[in-house]
């Protein structure tokens, strides 16, 4: 008769040899199981290895501790990546830290980045935006924080300067620098220099007048200045020529639209013997007589244009007399008298086939518009009065009779000898076609100015004083510099796909041929748009910290190379 099952455990000593001859000693505890009518074990404890010499058992190590994560975090990383490396080569950031107290430089550049990564977005939205990018300032910019910012900088004009210096020091020797205009209406009363004037938004607004200096050469704004509304373009440039003298730019050439053409604007460049070009009406009378002196030339083959056959053009050389108002009395001239002297000009005359009907078009649609304002008793600005006194004749019948508003036939007819010429008057010995080209490379500022406007929220002010506007502007100038700069490298990395096409391979030239319909269909806010997937996760422990991102397709690859982030 088989004992009785009495439910005990049993508690034994086991040694294991392992095959490198290691001697581990486990703890086993066990039990009959009357059912399977076998010993079951029913714990092990490892209590350590047995020394061979001694004969002891010596515990083994411990086990590492569990890594425990101390820290998380996610950001998107892919667009604030370029733009971080747009601050890098232009020397943006940089400049901003040189010119201004580091946390103003980090919130400036935040700001400017913000603006263009987002298409000009609210600025009441930076702070959530920031939560998921990395920013330089990396505190929340509350409404509160960037309205300060703005106040601060608006006044901070030794910082504005000195950040405008730095950017001219980066200018290629002789570099061509646009100057030009824009507005931006206000419905405000608080904008002291919101004034009626020429509006180029043609809402009938009061507006704001800035001037901006761009050199179409390194493909980069200078600097800008905040004017009233009212001041005429033309009388705009002595403080311009001033500006420029501050900065450490050598042998600059200043390309200007026919706005900023006068007599004394052309000596106020020669007497400070600076380099200029700039776009003269054809209605002035020595400028007539320099186009009939180049109508036959212009008539050759040898004038067409080598780069636009529509264009012919050939330069003219004049020795024209020049004078100024003295500041100051020196030698036998008084101050407040004139001074004469006489300078060499390069007139650069240029016929276009193109313009010949559009400038008739234009003259006919003037004349027809001034004919109705003055049929209808309106008064006419200084410009239309003296074009109606040109090409139109009134007159009345009888006594009392109904105003008779009839064309100068005569006037109309020596115009259009001048349809399709245009010229270019320039201090500097250059010849036509380089002529043709910096002045159209100025058209470069024109597309600036409307990347302010419609890209970064410049179209309106959006704040309440002056100086908050200025300091507004200022980010808005320095998110410019992001734009323009990214701007020209992709299109740099446009041009250097399909080169050397004999080296590589089918599927690279394909890749290539991607890559540039790809950046040929899409903006520079939809590429940022597009990299702004790419999120870098950060992950630290108490060993170490771990990170890594979104990953690339071969194209975008291809693009980060080419661009220069990737080597």
């Amino acid at each position: 008769m088989p004992r009785p099952f009495t439910g005990k455990t049993h508690t034994g000593i086991r040694h294991i040899t392992r095959p490198n001859g290691d001697v581990y000693v486990y703890e086993r505890v066990t039990q009959y199981d009357p059912q399977a009518k076998k010993t079951q074990t029913l714990k092990t404890t490892l209590l350590g290895i047995l020394d061979p010499k001694t004969g002891e058992v010596r515990p083994t190590r411990k086990k590492s501790p569990k890594k425990e994560v101390v820290q998380a975090q996610r950001q998107r990383t892919g667009a604030t990546d370029i733009l971080k490396w747009v601050a890098d080569q232009t020397g943006i950031s940089d400049h901003l830290q040189q010119s201004f107290a580091a946390p103003i430089a980090q919130k400036i550049d935040t700001v400017a980045r913000y603006l263009i990564a987002t298409d000009g977005a609210p600025m009441p939205r930076i702070e959530a935006w920031q939560i998921t990018h990395p920013t330089p300032y990396a505190p929340g910019l509350s409404e509160d924080v960037y309205g300060k910012l703005f106040h601060d900088v608006g006044l901070d004009e030794d910082g504005q300067q000195k950040y405008f210096a730095k950017r001219a020091q980066k200018l290629k020797t002789n570099p061509c620098i646009a100057f030009d205009s824009t507005t931006i209406s206000t419905y405000s009363h608080n904008q002291i220099e919101a004034r009626q004037g020429f509006n180029k938004d043609a809402d009938g607004l009061n507006t704001i007048k800035l001037l901006t200096l761009y050199s179409t050469t390194d493909g980069q704004p200078i600097a800008f200045a905040k004017q009233p509304g009212n001041i005429p373009d033309v009388i705009s440039i002595r403080n311009t020529i001033k500006q420029i003298k501050c900065f450490d730019v050598v042998k600059p050439v200043v390309v200007t639209d026919n706005g900023y053409y006068s007599q004394s604007n052309m000596a106020e460049f020669a007497r400070n013997n600076m380099k200029f070009l700039t776009l003269v009406r054809s209605s002035v009378s020595w400028v007539r007589e320099e186009i009939d002196q180049a109508r036959e030339d212009l008539g050759k083959l040898k004038a067409v244009c080598s780069f636009d056959r529509t264009v012919s053009c050939v330069t003219r050389r004049r020795m024209h007399k020049l004078s100024i108002v003295r500041q100051r009395t020196r030698g036998d001239i008084a101050a407040g008298e004139k001074e004469a002297f006489e300078r060499r000009l390069y007139v650069h005359v240029i016929y276009s086939r193109d313009n010949i009907v559009k400038d008739e078009q234009n003259l006919i649609e003037d004349l027809f518009e001034l004919k109705q304002l003055i049929e209808k008793g309106e008064t006419l600005s200084e410009a239309g009065q003296n074009k109606a006194d040109k090409y139109l004749v009134l007159s009345r019948g009888g006594r009392g009779g109904r105003l008779k508003v009839e064309f100068n036939e005569q006037a109309f007819e020596k115009a259009k000898k001048y349809f399709g010429y245009f010229v270019l008057v320039s201090n500097e010995a250059l010849e036509a076609e380089e002529a043709l080209h910096l002045y159209r490379e100025r058209e470069k500022i024109e597309e600036m100015f409307n990347v302010q406007k419609n890209s970064l929220d410049g179209k309106r002010p959006r704040v309440w004083f002056p100086d908050n506007l200025k300091g507004r502007l200022f980010c808005q100038f320095v998110a410019l510099g992001y734009h323009c700069f990214l701007t020209r490298a992709i299109n740099n990395v446009k041009v250097k796909l399909g080169q050397d096409a004999e080296n590589k391979t089918a599927q690279d030239i394909e890749l290539e041929r991607s890559l540039k319909r790809w950046l040929e269909a899409h903006s520079l806010i939809q590429i940022l748009e597009w990299f702004d997937c790419v999120e870098t996760t950060t992950v630290k422990t108490e060993k170490g910290t771990q990170r890594w991102s979104t990953e690339s397709i071969r194209r975008d690859e291809l693009f980060l190379k080419l661009l220069g982030m990737r080597s």
